[in-house]
């Protein structure tokens, strides 16, 4: 038995682990960018992009790949809390609706993507054959828990209020096919993988 202290030290071991593998590994960042790419050039995310910033809002995006580790014991799944959302600026009833359906293009693009899978492949090949992460593992399936590994690729927006024109000018630029997008704040760790895989984190 494991208690929920132990547990969760246990799966923060585990996360961290994951993550550390997948920064080194190519194939992994290979697939991401791809699919960054793909939601980028969407046209149906493009419109969406495009409407907010015409209302002179100054959109921005995140793309950052997470490792969930998740325990299924008896009592149910067990797993670390999800990092506290940024809280939209207020918007008015029309930006909103444009900016949930902006999130809802980008994760369609991510749900119907060929790289998704394979990222989905790379991640599990790749941690599970790791010893360390196995090493860790172990301790919680001797218990007679089931360790998954989950990728969560969701794609996250906030839409700010009007922005100045120097800035609307740096946002128009920053949507074009093929650009960097702007990214929203990010944690330690995120901006660490992000960089290990030459993936800018610029800030609007």
């Amino acid at each position: 038995m494991i208690d929920k202290k132990m547990m969760r030290s246990l799966v923060e071991k585990m996360e961290a682990e994951a993550r550390e593998i997948l920064r080194c590994d190519a194939d992994f960042s290979n697939a991401l960018l791809a699919l960054k790419s793909e939601i980028d050039s969407d046209p149906l995310v493009q419109s969406w992009v495009s409407k907010l910033s015409a209302d002179g809002r100054s959109v921005s995006r995140s793309f950052v790949p997470h490792i969930r580790i998740r325990v299924r014991t008896e009592q149910g799944t067990f797993a670390l809390p999800r990092p506290a959302c940024i809280p939209h600026s207020p918007a008015v009833a029309e930006v909103a609706r444009l900016t949930h359906a902006l999130g809802n293009a980008a994760s369609a693009v991510i749900k119907r993507s060929r790289c998704y899978r394979e990222l989905e492949a790379i991640v599990s090949q790749a941690v599970g054959s790791s010893d360390r992460f196995e090493g860790i593992a172990s301790e919680v399936e001797s218990a007679g828990y089931a360790v998954l590994i989950c990728l969560d690729l969701s794609a996250y927006t906030r839409v700010q209020g009007l922005a100045p024109p120097h800035s609307r000018l740096r946002q128009a630029n920053a949507d074009i096919p093929g650009r960097d997008s702007a990214l929203m704040r990010l944690s330690v760790s995120d901006r660490k993988f992000l960089k290990a895989m030459s993936i800018r984190t610029d800030e609007v």
